[in-house]
């Protein structure tokens, strides 16, 4: 590794420890490294303007709207709801309608912090009403948020696909059965310790109530059945399925629930903009830094020294999971996805490693990453929505954390967790 290409590194470490946001670090100390390359200001413009002119793009405002739409018009509650009126009366009933209400809003939404935020305000009081204990209660909903990273329609799965040029419909698929597993190994261990945290079995629902559930559930669950079936029933493309979903939230919250007023939909659209642009402002720079790595040489040189040395596919991927959960430690997962991708992406081709199970194990990590301190982005939702400390939260987490940690061995050593839904779809 040269020493510009160190240099740059530890800039963009240093900066981002001081709180600057990651576009202008990104975008800042690429072009000051690019120019001092020999690159100039009118070649660095027309570079970026070449990336974001796809048409993939346009489907991310939509997904981020649908979200948006989701979280502010109180879907949360009817999904949870009928997940109640199916598996409540088990042991810890609660907690696990809890975990499969999160799955089904994490596939609408594609946000973590979007689905964190709408089951902490409604399952976390519930549950330590009906005598969870609270950090339980909030560590379970914190790591449950984590699947709306994992679970189609994902902006991190988006992002790589951008940045590796891979399918994204095939990514997004990779997510399905590792995100099922993930919601399963958490309502398997809520069953093993629902005595000792508090959570009994709900009553039964009567027949009457579980059908108005269920029916008043029905137009929340043709978004995601909409926004999928739709890509891979191949009648519409990814861009329409974002639109469509949109729309279908949009007509949910104001005419059939009525749970939104339109006075609301501006604020809820100047919210969409908002993260929207700080998203493509994020892809400008990492445009860049994909640029000046490339031109660097190094993704080649990683690629030719890893081979020589004669490592394993498996090696490499444990090696990368180290790597990556330190890094998730100090970095969110935007940014983890933006230094990291460019440089292995070769080397993950070179050693004939499936790029959709590399995305699905990269995934993985920033859901980690979402839950380890300090920078541990779901925690401090958590701990912002209930007022508790951040400390009670991260108590709360610490088993569900190493259930993930199970996951990612799972995924990273048996691929077909990942890729078998894809090549059985797509081929």
């Amino acid at each position: 590794m040269s020493a510009t290409m160190i240099l740059g590194l530890c800039a963009v470490l240093v900066l981002l420890a001081l709180g600057i946001p990651i576009y202008l670090v990104l975008m800042g100390v690429a072009s000051v490294l690019l120019l001092l390359d020999g690159q100039t200001l009118a070649g660095l413009g027309q570079h970026v303007l070449d990336h974001l002119n796809s048409p993939i793009l346009i489907a991310v405002p939509f997904f981020i709207l649908a979200a948006v739409l989701m979280r502010g018009g109180g879907l949360a509650k009817i999904l949870f709801d009928a997940a109640l009126s199916w598996i409540g009366w088990l042991p810890g009933g609660l907690a696990i309608s809890g975990v499969a209400a999160t799955a089904v809003f994490a596939a609408i939404t594609g946000s973590s912090a979007a689905t964190t935020m709408a089951m902490g305000t409604l399952l976390v009081p519930l549950m330590i009403e009906r005598g969870y204990k609270p950090a339980f209660a909030m560590g379970l909903t914190a790591a449950s948020g984590t699947l709306g990273i994992l679970i189609p329609p994902s902006l991190p799965m988006l992002l790589f696909g951008l940045i590796a040029e891979e399918s994204i419909p095939r990514l997004f698929l990779g997510g399905v059965i590792p995100g099922l597993i993930q919601a399963a190994l958490f309502s398997l261990y809520i069953l093993f310790v629902a005595n000792r945290v508090g959570g009994g079995a709900e009553p039964r629902v009567g027949r009457a109530l579980f059908l108005r559930n269920n029916v008043h559930a029905v137009p929340a669950f043709m978004i995601p059945v909409v926004v999928l079936g739709g890509i891979y029933g191949g009648f519409v493309t990814l861009t329409e399925a974002a639109v469509l979903g949109a729309l279908i939230a949009l007509i949910a919250v104001l005419f059939v629930y009525r749970t939104a007023r339109l006075r609301e939909i501006p604020a809820m659209l100047t919210e969409a903009i908002d993260r929207t642009s700080v998203i493509i402002l994020i892809i400008m720079g990492a445009t860049l830094v994909s640029a000046w790595i490339i031109k660097s040489g190094l993704p080649q040189q990683l690629a030719r020294d890893i081979v020589e040395s004669d490592l394993k596919p498996w090696q490499f991927l444990l090696i990368v999971n180290v790597c990556l959960l330190i890094l998730g430690m100090f970095l969110e997962g935007v940014a983890i996805i933006l230094i990291v991708l460019p440089v292995v992406s070769v080397v993950v081709r070179e050693m004939g490693i499936d790029m959709t199970h590399f995305a699905v194990v990269m995934v993985i990590n920033i859901e980690l990453a979402l839950l380890s301190p300090p920078i541990g982005l779901n925690l401090f939702v958590m701990s912002n929505v209930t007022g508790r400390p951040v400390g009670e939260v991260l108590r709360g987490t610490a088993p569900f954390f190493v259930l993930m940690l199970i996951l990612l061995l799972l995924v990273t050593f048996v691929p077909a967790l990942s890729t078998w839904l894809p090549n059985y779809v797509l081929g």
